[in-house]
């Protein structure tokens, strides 16, 4: 008897524990809860509801778990271990929201985002940094206010909240807690075993992310695709080398390629009253009827444009790759030179190399202006096209240069010169770069932004057009203009790029002048899909005929019989994609690797972005060209 009299008398014993400053954490929990769901700007159906009612026992469960982990603590450690708890519950609140803020405009998790940066080396991480526009001294400083503060205000709210519990106690009982981390578990187990077999299995992808735990216990089946094979692997660089220079060329003229990569640039965006230069070029020239990036994030497009194959390898040949590009190392080959001049870091992910080769060996000239804080790109990109305004006035070699432009203007946050005349207003305040300012409310100011800075890159594209006829270059050259990747303004849910696979954030431009474009205005251009693995064979076709050259991925857009499909991957920090789409201009179907053999089928859409019905046998066929492309 009296085992059980201590038994029952254990169970109805009051926590030690503050629980006010407990109640106040949920609190905070909810509310990033219910403002995720409202910032999805959805309807409020049956899932939203579901989602958020399942978010919320998660949070529920987490709290309690910290109260019974501060309660033990509290019991049979010394009190300095206690508050170095509360400090604790503290910080996973801030993570909490780092992670509402990172699911909210990048579609990738606190923990994933750690994970990304824990991959990273730490010359790159410093220039991840500098991207944000604020500079390393102030990131330090944060990072020291965030390690003191964090303790001083998680103690001064158990604090005050402390008095709150002595005047009106709050108790909370064993038996109490138990009860309720047994029955919640139990409650979302019921929940998904009845419930989410109920919800469309595209709208539970879209929905899971808002979850603290980013998945339910028991989640939906996943349809699964077996590939035969892995993916492929780094070809041997000799080798292939050793291949393209045993090619025999048989060139007769060498005309003035210019291409231009402009950062974060969206087709729809090029109007005449944005970009009145960039326009008329496009109009006096050629377009095509669906342009792709073949990523959605700088890094794996640039690879994938300049060598001219899918970006699934692009972090394998970060590593081992040291000759450059393939298709730059052809046009050396045919006797271009080829002059660099970027107002962007190409050491970013050492892209340099990547592109140009160890120390930039395929680059004749080599001009980089990259901006740190407080120098804006506009700055640098201005820099960039002076010098080579000054190159045509110094040199008069009308054939045989390649000149790349790399422009950096119309990134986050968007710049321009404080003199250069406001054509979008309002707009937002340059302060931006910390995202968790923007909302779909105001999102109309930071579109105006972006339009002014387009119509100064407009400017910018405008003095070298009217440069190159001046000088007579204008009609024979190779002209091509593109963007690295698209750029969004809570379309479908997410603002800038590298968040997902959208429309906005993977259909830049892509305008081309081939000499008279003849040959380009023989072919039904308003039906071609093309994307940026294509433009280097398309320049080789022109210049040679169509060539064997079995290690690109692109086309020509000059072949007969195309490959009717792009693909597309998504940003992955350092590491490979491991989502991507396939892409006819009709149908887009996203991707995403379960291992190296196995695809899972994440949604299946119509050119609209319309949810079809998933037919995973029917989908295996229809792709399959894709597959035995990309495995080994």
């Amino acid at each position: 008897m009296e085992g059980g009299k201590t038994s029952r008398s254990f169970w109805r014993r009051v926590l030690l524990i503050n629980p006010y400053y407990f109640v106040l954490l949920m609190a905070g929990f909810f509310t990033l809860n219910i403002c995720h769901v409202v910032s999805l700007d959805q309807n409020w159906g049956f899932s939203p509801l579901y989602f958020l009612a399942y978010a919320l026992m998660q949070s529920l469960l987490e709290v309690l778990l910290l109260i019974l982990v501060a309660n033990v603590i509290k019991r049979y450690l010394p009190k300095a271990f206690y508050y170095g708890f509360i400090s604790f519950c503290l910080l996973f609140f801030i993570l909490r929201y780092i992670d509402f803020t990172l699911t909210r405009f990048m579609d990738i998790s606190v923990f994933y985002g750690l994970r990304w940066i824990f991959d990273e080396s730490f010359e790159n991480f410093l220039e991840l940094l500098h991207l944000t526009g604020i500079s390393i001294t102030t990131w330090a400083f944060l990072l020291a206010a965030t390690i003191t503060l964090i303790p001083l205000l998680a103690v001064g709210l158990y604090k005050m909240t402390e008095k709150l519990s002595s005047k009106k106690p709050l108790k909370v009982t064993y038996r109490g807690l138990m009860g309720a981390l047994c029955c919640f578990p139990l409650g979302l187990i019921v929940l998904d075993f009845t419930v989410i077999p109920t919800v469309e299995r595209q709208e539970h992808h879209y929905y899971e992310r808002i979850l603290p735990w980013k998945s339910t216990l028991f989640s939906q089946d996943k349809l699964l695709l077996q590939l035969d094979k892995p993916l492929k692997s780094l070809p041997n660089e000799t080798k292939l080398l050793k291949t393209l220079h045993a090619t025999p060329l048989t060139e007769t003229k060498k005309p003035n390629i210019y291409l231009f990569i402009v950062e974060s640039l969206r087709d729809d965006f090029m109007t005449e009253d944005v970009a009145p230069h960039i326009t008329t070029f496009r109009d006096e020239n050629v377009h095509f009827g669906k342009t792709f990036s073949n990523a959605n994030a700088t890094h794996k497009a640039w690879y994938s444009l300049f060598h001219a194959n899918y970006p699934f390898l692009w972090a394998e040949a970060q590593k081992k790759w040291k000759s450059g590009s393939l298709p730059l190392q052809l046009l050396k080959k045919m006797g271009y030179d080829i002059h660099v001049y970027s107002g962007s870091q190409l050491r970013y992910y050492r892209l340099d190399k990547l592109m140009f080769g160890t120390h930039n060996y395929l680059a004749d000239s080599y001009h980089v202006y990259p901006h740190y804080a407080p120098v804006q790109a506009w700055e640098s990109d201005t820099r960039a096209v002076n010098k080579f305004l000054k190159h045509l006035d110094q040199n008069e070699k009308k054939e045989g240069n390649l000149f790349i432009f790399f422009i950096d203007s119309t990134h986050f946050n968007y710049s321009w010169p404080d003199d250069y005349p406001l054509h979008f207003k309002p707009i937002s305040e340059e302060k931006t770069d910390l995202r968790v300012s923007n909302s779909i409310k105001n999102v109309h100011l930071t579109k105006n932004r972006y339009r002014n800075s387009i119509h100064f890159v407009d400017s910018l594209f405008g003095k070298v057009m009217g440069k190159l006829k001046e000088k007579e270059l204008y009609d024979d050259a190779l002209i091509l203009f593109t963007a690295d990747h698209g750029e969004e303004f809570f379309e479908e849910g997410q603002l800038f790029h590298a968040s997902h696979l959208s429309a906005m954030q993977t259909e830049p431009p892509l305008y081309m002048k081939l000499g008279d474009n003849k040959r380009l205005k023989a072919l039904k251009t308003d039906e071609i899909v093309t994307s940026h693995v294509d433009i280097f064979p398309t320049l080789i076709d022109y210049l040679l005929g169509e060539q064997p050259y079995p290690f690109f991925d692109g086309e020509s857009l000059f072949k007969k019989e195309r490959f009717p499909f792009v693909i597309t991957g998504r940003f992955n920090g350092p590491r490979a994609p491991e989502e991507f789409f396939i892409h006819d201009g009709k149908f887009k179907c996203t991707l995403r690797f379960n291992t190296d053999r196995e695809l899972e089928i994440r949604s299946f859409k119509n050119s609209l972005g319309q949810p079809l019905k998933i037919n995973k046998k029917a989908l295996k066929a229809h792709y399959a060209p894709v597959f035995k492309r990309i495995i080994k």
